[in-house]
Protein backbone atom coordinates (compact mmCIF):
# COMPACT_ATOMS: atom_id res chain seq x y z
CA UNK A 1 0.00 0.00 0.00
CA UNK A 2 1.65 2.90 -1.14
CA UNK A 3 2.21 5.99 1.48
CA UNK A 4 -0.77 8.45 0.28
CA UNK A 5 -3.29 5.72 0.64
CA UNK A 6 -1.70 5.01 4.45
CA UNK A 7 -2.13 8.70 5.18
CA UNK A 8 -5.95 8.59 3.87
CA UNK A 9 -7.11 6.13 5.87
CA UNK A 10 -5.22 7.02 9.11
CA UNK A 11 -6.49 10.15 8.34
CA UNK A 12 -10.18 8.64 8.08
CA UNK A 13 -10.02 6.47 11.67
CA UNK A 14 -8.16 9.69 13.47
CA UNK A 15 -11.53 11.53 12.27
CA UNK A 16 -13.99 8.24 13.23
CA UNK A 17 -11.60 8.06 16.36
CA UNK A 18 -12.93 11.94 17.18
CA UNK A 19 -16.26 11.45 16.07
CA UNK A 20 -17.31 8.50 18.67
CA UNK A 21 -15.06 10.54 21.80
CA UNK A 22 -17.61 12.88 21.50
CA UNK A 23 -20.70 10.95 20.87
CA UNK A 24 -20.41 9.18 23.90
CA UNK A 25 -21.35 12.57 25.40
CA UNK A 26 -24.42 12.75 23.36
CA UNK A 27 -25.42 8.58 23.15
CA UNK A 28 -28.50 7.44 25.24
CA UNK A 29 -26.83 5.20 27.23
CA UNK A 30 -29.54 2.45 26.05
CA UNK A 31 -28.57 2.82 22.38
CA UNK A 32 -26.48 0.06 22.01
CA UNK A 33 -25.28 -2.20 18.46
CA UNK A 34 -22.75 -2.18 16.15
CA UNK A 35 -22.49 -0.19 12.90
CA UNK A 36 -20.22 -0.59 9.97
CA UNK A 37 -18.99 1.95 7.60
CA UNK A 38 -17.67 1.80 4.47
CA UNK A 39 -16.36 4.50 3.12
CA UNK A 40 -15.17 4.29 -0.88
CA UNK A 41 -14.08 0.87 -2.19
CA UNK A 42 -12.33 -0.39 0.46
CA UNK A 43 -12.14 1.31 3.63
CA UNK A 44 -14.22 -0.22 6.31
CA UNK A 45 -14.92 0.64 10.15
CA UNK A 46 -17.23 -0.88 12.80
CA UNK A 47 -18.57 1.60 14.89
CA UNK A 48 -19.85 -0.43 18.59
CA UNK A 49 -22.37 1.11 21.10
CA UNK A 50 -22.30 0.27 24.25
CA UNK A 51 -23.31 1.58 27.28
CA UNK A 52 -21.08 3.77 27.75
CA UNK A 53 -18.89 3.64 25.05
CA UNK A 54 -18.69 3.89 22.00
CA UNK A 55 -15.57 2.44 20.15
CA UNK A 56 -14.04 2.34 16.44
CA UNK A 57 -12.21 -0.32 14.61
CA UNK A 58 -11.05 -1.32 10.94
CA UNK A 59 -12.80 -4.08 9.92
CA UNK A 60 -12.78 -6.13 7.01
CA UNK A 61 -15.39 -5.12 3.86
CA UNK A 62 -17.38 -7.96 3.56
CA UNK A 63 -18.80 -6.82 6.82
CA UNK A 64 -20.55 -4.22 5.39
CA UNK A 65 -23.51 -7.02 4.79
CA UNK A 66 -24.39 -6.35 8.28
CA UNK A 67 -26.37 -3.28 9.48
CA UNK A 68 -24.00 -0.63 7.82
CA UNK A 69 -23.97 2.95 5.97
CA UNK A 70 -21.76 3.26 2.72
CA UNK A 71 -20.40 6.48 1.54
CA UNK A 72 -17.93 7.99 -0.84
CA UNK A 73 -14.82 9.55 0.27
CA UNK A 74 -15.77 12.93 -1.12
CA UNK A 75 -19.13 12.46 1.00
CA UNK A 76 -17.62 11.68 4.08
CA UNK A 77 -15.35 14.70 3.89
CA UNK A 78 -18.16 16.88 3.59
CA UNK A 79 -20.01 15.26 6.45
CA UNK A 80 -16.21 15.67 8.54
CA UNK A 81 -16.28 19.39 7.39
CA UNK A 82 -19.12 20.40 8.65
CA UNK A 83 -20.53 20.77 4.89
CA UNK A 84 -23.39 18.19 5.80
CA UNK A 85 -24.88 16.58 8.71
CA UNK A 86 -25.36 13.39 8.42
CA UNK A 87 -29.13 13.36 7.84
CA UNK A 88 -28.74 15.81 5.31
CA UNK A 89 -26.17 13.05 3.62
CA UNK A 90 -28.81 10.27 3.71
CA UNK A 91 -31.68 12.22 3.50
CA UNK A 92 -34.39 11.02 0.63
CA UNK A 93 -38.16 10.98 -0.04
CA UNK A 94 -38.29 7.00 0.39
CA UNK A 95 -36.65 4.42 1.68
CA UNK A 96 -36.08 3.02 -1.91
CA UNK A 97 -33.91 5.83 -3.37
CA UNK A 98 -30.35 6.76 -2.92
CA UNK A 99 -28.81 9.00 -1.31
CA UNK A 100 -24.81 9.95 -0.77
CA UNK A 101 -25.08 8.24 2.62
CA UNK A 102 -26.84 4.82 1.85
CA UNK A 103 -28.02 2.43 4.34
CA UNK A 104 -26.94 -1.14 4.07
CA UNK A 105 -29.41 -3.94 5.79
CA UNK A 106 -28.54 -7.82 6.97
CA UNK A 107 -29.84 -10.37 4.62
CA UNK A 108 -33.35 -10.65 4.72
CA UNK A 109 -33.90 -8.02 7.53
CA UNK A 110 -36.08 -5.44 7.20
CA UNK A 111 -35.81 -1.66 8.41
CA UNK A 112 -37.86 -1.68 11.86
CA UNK A 113 -38.71 0.87 14.15
CA UNK A 114 -35.16 -0.19 16.72
CA UNK A 115 -33.34 0.49 13.74
CA UNK A 116 -34.65 3.15 12.47
CA UNK A 117 -34.52 4.79 15.71
CA UNK A 118 -31.38 4.05 16.35
CA UNK A 119 -30.04 5.31 12.78
CA UNK A 120 -31.71 8.34 13.83
CA UNK A 121 -29.89 9.35 16.38
CA UNK A 122 -26.20 8.14 15.20
CA UNK A 123 -27.20 10.67 11.65
CA UNK A 124 -28.11 13.20 13.43
CA UNK A 125 -25.22 13.26 15.87
CA UNK A 126 -21.93 10.83 15.46
CA UNK A 127 -20.51 12.65 12.49
CA UNK A 128 -20.59 16.11 14.52
CA UNK A 129 -17.59 17.01 16.59
CA UNK A 130 -19.29 19.41 18.42
CA UNK A 131 -20.85 18.92 21.72
CA UNK A 132 -23.59 19.63 21.86
CA UNK A 133 -24.57 19.01 18.03
CA UNK A 134 -24.53 22.29 16.33
CA UNK A 135 -26.41 21.87 12.88
CA UNK A 136 -25.16 24.56 9.77
CA UNK A 137 -28.37 26.14 7.78
CA UNK A 138 -28.24 27.57 4.61
CA UNK A 139 -28.67 26.07 1.08
CA UNK A 140 -25.09 25.77 1.00
CA UNK A 141 -25.14 22.48 3.28
CA UNK A 142 -28.39 21.43 2.00
CA UNK A 143 -29.75 18.55 -0.19
CA UNK A 144 -32.71 18.70 -2.56
CA UNK A 145 -35.69 16.26 -0.94
CA UNK A 146 -39.20 16.57 -1.78
CA UNK A 147 -38.57 19.31 -4.15
CA UNK A 148 -36.70 21.85 -1.68
CA UNK A 149 -33.23 21.93 -0.10
CA UNK A 150 -33.44 20.96 3.25
CA UNK A 151 -31.12 20.42 5.96
CA UNK A 152 -32.50 17.69 8.34
CA UNK A 153 -32.37 18.76 12.08
CA UNK A 154 -33.97 16.34 14.93
CA UNK A 155 -35.78 13.07 13.65
CA UNK A 156 -36.50 10.54 16.35
CA UNK A 157 -39.42 9.26 18.48
CA UNK A 158 -42.54 10.94 17.12
CA UNK A 159 -40.74 13.98 15.71
CA UNK A 160 -39.33 15.49 12.58
CA UNK A 161 -37.87 18.59 12.36
CA UNK A 162 -35.93 20.12 8.55
CA UNK A 163 -34.57 23.87 7.63
CA UNK A 164 -35.89 24.36 3.91
CA UNK A 165 -35.04 26.67 1.34
CA UNK A 166 -36.95 27.00 -1.76
CA UNK A 167 -35.99 28.76 -4.85
CA UNK A 168 -38.52 30.58 -7.36
CA UNK A 169 -39.89 27.69 -9.48
CA UNK A 170 -39.50 25.46 -6.52
CA UNK A 171 -42.48 23.82 -4.19
CA UNK A 172 -42.03 21.24 -1.81
CA UNK A 173 -44.76 18.19 -2.08
CA UNK A 174 -47.15 17.10 -5.02
CA UNK A 175 -49.84 14.91 -4.14
CA UNK A 176 -48.65 13.11 -0.86
CA UNK A 177 -50.65 12.93 2.01
CA UNK A 178 -48.89 12.71 5.39
CA UNK A 179 -50.20 10.79 8.61
CA UNK A 180 -48.56 13.50 10.83
CA UNK A 181 -49.24 16.57 12.10
CA UNK A 182 -47.24 19.79 10.48
CA UNK A 183 -45.84 22.63 10.94
CA UNK A 184 -43.96 25.39 8.51
CA UNK A 185 -42.77 28.74 10.56
CA UNK A 186 -40.93 31.05 7.88
CA UNK A 187 -37.68 32.05 9.12
CA UNK A 188 -36.89 34.19 5.38
CA UNK A 189 -38.33 35.42 2.39
CA UNK A 190 -41.51 34.77 0.92
CA UNK A 191 -43.88 32.46 -1.14
CA UNK A 192 -47.34 30.55 -0.93
CA UNK A 193 -48.35 27.44 0.59
CA UNK A 194 -51.87 25.68 -0.42
CA UNK A 195 -53.61 23.62 2.31
CA UNK A 196 -56.59 21.38 1.41
CA UNK A 197 -57.22 24.11 -1.52
CA UNK A 198 -56.83 27.24 0.62
CA UNK A 199 -53.93 29.60 -0.05
CA UNK A 200 -51.87 31.35 2.24
CA UNK A 201 -49.22 33.70 1.34
CA UNK A 202 -46.30 33.58 3.68
CA UNK A 203 -43.84 35.72 4.91
CA UNK A 204 -41.43 35.89 7.64
CA UNK A 205 -43.18 35.32 11.19
CA UNK A 206 -45.65 33.60 9.87
CA UNK A 207 -46.17 30.14 10.97
CA UNK A 208 -49.17 27.44 9.22
CA UNK A 209 -50.65 24.38 10.83
CA UNK A 210 -51.61 21.30 8.25
CA UNK A 211 -53.20 18.25 9.91
CA UNK A 212 -52.68 14.83 9.15
CA UNK A 213 -54.06 13.44 5.36
CA UNK A 214 -54.48 16.84 4.19
CA UNK A 215 -53.11 18.11 0.66
CA UNK A 216 -50.92 20.66 1.06
CA UNK A 217 -47.79 21.97 -1.02
CA UNK A 218 -45.33 24.90 -0.09
CA UNK A 219 -43.95 27.44 -3.55
CA UNK A 220 -42.18 29.92 -4.61
CA UNK A 221 -43.99 31.76 -7.92
CA UNK A 222 -42.82 35.10 -7.36
CA UNK A 223 -39.24 37.01 -6.04
CA UNK A 224 -35.67 36.47 -6.68
CA UNK A 225 -35.39 35.83 -2.87
CA UNK A 226 -35.22 32.22 -1.02
CA UNK A 227 -38.46 31.03 0.71
CA UNK A 228 -36.40 29.44 4.14
CA UNK A 229 -38.60 27.90 6.68
CA UNK A 230 -38.53 25.57 9.96
CA UNK A 231 -40.73 22.13 9.23
CA UNK A 232 -41.46 20.19 11.87
CA UNK A 233 -43.91 17.08 12.00
CA UNK A 234 -44.60 15.38 15.57
CA UNK A 235 -47.61 13.16 16.45
CA UNK A 236 -47.07 8.66 17.01
CA UNK A 237 -46.62 8.30 13.17
CA UNK A 238 -44.21 11.00 12.88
Amino acid sequence: MCEENEDKISSINEELEGMAECYKKKKPSDLKGKIHLLVGEDEAYLVRLEESEVEVEEAGVDCIGDLGLVMSQETFKKLSSREWNGMTAAGRASMTESAPLDFRLPEGAEMDNEILQMMYHFLTHFFSKDYPTITELGREHSRKVHGGNAVPIAYGHGVRSAYYTIQKGEQINEDELDPWNQVFTVVGGSGTAVVDGEEIELEKNISIHVPPDVEHIVKKEEGDDDLELIWTAYGEKA
